[in-house]
């Protein structure tokens, strides 16, 4: 499979989300998830790999992650991608494209803009169902963060279990010492601010991350051109 080559700094913070081929609810079914959930926790730690927050909706899926790499990212989401994609057809007994071939994964710079991709995150189910409680959702890490507990209710084996436990990585960057109340209120205030814009926000954030990941990333780029075609000495 494809991983779409993007422009990052090492060690840096990431949104990475992609699609189900033909925005098709592939996802949909609980054991599918479960089996994504079981990936990205096998291979995170191979491939250095840090996973903050994440959503699994029944077309798509959200991350905010933290790479080492450009090259580790596009290998992680390979190696999971390809492994659903198989997994997908087998169940279903089909034969076709399952997985989009490009994710996405624009750069986040800010605490403030991470903490509003956070929320995002969050509510993205919340958006298609106004009585949808995150806090409540085994498939969103607020209720991992917040209720610990909740991942006892998976229908996993007890080792997929202890392993899906290791999943969600803390940074003192981006979480204070008492992250479940701090995730409560975050999200609390998200709920409070639902319709007042949090999604029209984050929508330029999709492509290009946030404000100061858009000239950061062009003098990326500029610079790889200039290390690609450097100018004759004459010039």
């Amino acid at each position: 499979m494809y991983a779409r080559k993007q422009i990052l700094p090492n060690n840096s913070y990431s949104h990475v989300f992609f699609r189900c081929h033909n925005r098709q609810f592939l996802l949909k079914d609980d054991h599918v998830k479960d089996y994504l959930l079981l990936q990205w926790s096998k291979y995170k730690k191979r491939y250095q790999i840090e996973i903050y927050e994440f959503i699994i909706m029944d077309n798509h899926a959200h991350l905010l992650v933290r790479a080492k790499s450009t090259e580790a990212l596009g290998d992680f989401m390979r190696t999971v991608n390809s492994l659903l994609a198989r997994y997908i057809n087998r169940s279903l007994a089909r034969d076709s494209q399952a997985i989009r071939e490009r994710y996405k994964s624009p750069l986040v710079t800010s605490m403030r803009y991470c903490h509003k991709l956070m929320q995002y995150i969050w509510l993205n189910r919340h958006k298609t169902n106004p009585q949808h409680n995150p806090m409540r959702d085994r498939y969103c890490s607020a209720s991992w963060r917040t209720n610990p507990a909740i991942l006892n209710s998976f229908q996993m084996k007890n080792e997929d279990i202890e392993i899906i436990r290791s999943l969600l990585d803390m940074d003192e960057h981006i979480y204070p010492e008492k992250i479940g109340r701090f995730v409560r209120d975050l999200l609390n205030a998200a709920l409070g601010n639902a319709s007042s814009g949090i999604f029209k926000d984050m929508i330029h954030g999709h492509t290009i991350g946030d404000t100061n990941a858009v000239s950061f990333r062009s003098e990326l780029l500029n610079s790889f051109r200039r290390q690609k075609n450097p100018r004759p000495s004459w010039c």
